[in-house]
């Protein structure tokens, strides 16, 4: 069977290119079409090399590996070692479905095949074929992949933190939030804002009342309070302009210990926000991101 180079080539840039897009929009990676063009000319040359007897040595394990590893630094030229794994993985596991579809789709359609040195090659593969597959894929990543992709990345966003003031402790999951950029105008620590049904228990009776009657505005009724509770030196206003709400003010109090994984932080300002932070309950603060750095 006659194997034209020129349309393997344009077949494989196709294959390499639509992997590479469909792989930028799982990860929501946001790079140019002339390098993912450039890195599917790569992998469109390598997959020629079959044909020359003297470099079928780079179709080892190993070879291959470090190939994908070249076209995922090529078209999305990661900053960080856990992006490039993201990229990666997600680049293997959709050339592994529309791997799947194509072959899927040509055994319906019964073109014919090409076996070179163990390579099983696919001669021909008309566009309807090609595009079908990519529709397939397509379908797969939106309604499967791209929403457990969003799952665990969110998931990964979560932190599990105690908050320890006295005797008394409380834990909470806590959203990383990079949008959280508050810090205490009089110290500079970071801020945590909690809702105040997670750290209730840790407040006095009296500035419990605050919260309770949506006293939060007023300063004397803070002080006194604050004042009753033996808490003037903890309280803080931190000025916020999120949430809802321009040149607001947060209540918040000076924790004596903040637990988040294994560190173990004492300048944290603890913010609480009287209304629920998630609809469904999933975290119920918002971490600022120096504290996990």
């Amino acid at each position: 069977m006659d194997i034209y180079v020129d349309i393997l080539m344009m077949e494989n840039i196709l294959m390499n290119y639509l992997i590479l897009w469909l792989t930028s929009v799982t990860v929501k990676v946001r790079t140019g079409r002339i390098k993912m063009l450039s890195a599917s000319i790569i992998g469109a040359l390598y997959a020629l090399l079959i044909f020359f007897p003297g470099y079928r040595i780079l179709y080892s394990t190993i070879m291959k590996v470090l190939l994908s590893f070249l076209i995922i630094i090529i078209a999305f030229t990661p900053q960080r070692l856990k992006e490039f794994i993201k990229q990666l993985s997600v680049f293997y596991l959709i050339s592994f479905i529309l791997g799947g579809a194509v072959f899927g789709l040509f055994y319906f359609t019964n073109i014919g095949t090409v076996t070179a040195s163990g390579i099983f090659l696919i001669k021909g593969i008309p566009f309807s074929v090609l595009a079908g597959a990519g529709l397939v894929t397509f379908i797969i990543i939106r309604a499967c992949l791209v929403p457990l992709y969003n799952y665990l990345e969110r998931k990964s966003l979560y932190h599990s933190f105690t908050i320890r003031v006295g005797d008394r402790s409380a834990g909470a999951v806590g959203l990383l939030d990079t949008g959280n950029e508050l810090y205490d105008p009089i110290t500079n620590y970071p801020v945590i804002v909690v809702q105040y049904s997670a750290v209730k228990e840790l407040l006095h009776e009296r500035i419990r009342e605050i919260f309770e009657q949506n006293h939060e505005d007023d300063l004397d009724n803070i002080y006194n309070g604050f004042k009753e509770a033996n808490w003037v030196s903890r309280l803080r206003l931190i000025p916020f302009n999120s949430l809802g709400k321009e040149k607001g003010m947060l209540l918040g109090f000076k924790a004596d210990r903040v637990t988040i994984g294994d560190k173990c932080l004492e300048e944290v300002i603890v913010a609480v926000y009287s209304k629920p932070l998630s609809e469904n309950g999933e975290y119920v603060a918002l971490l600022n991101p120096e504290l996990i750095k």
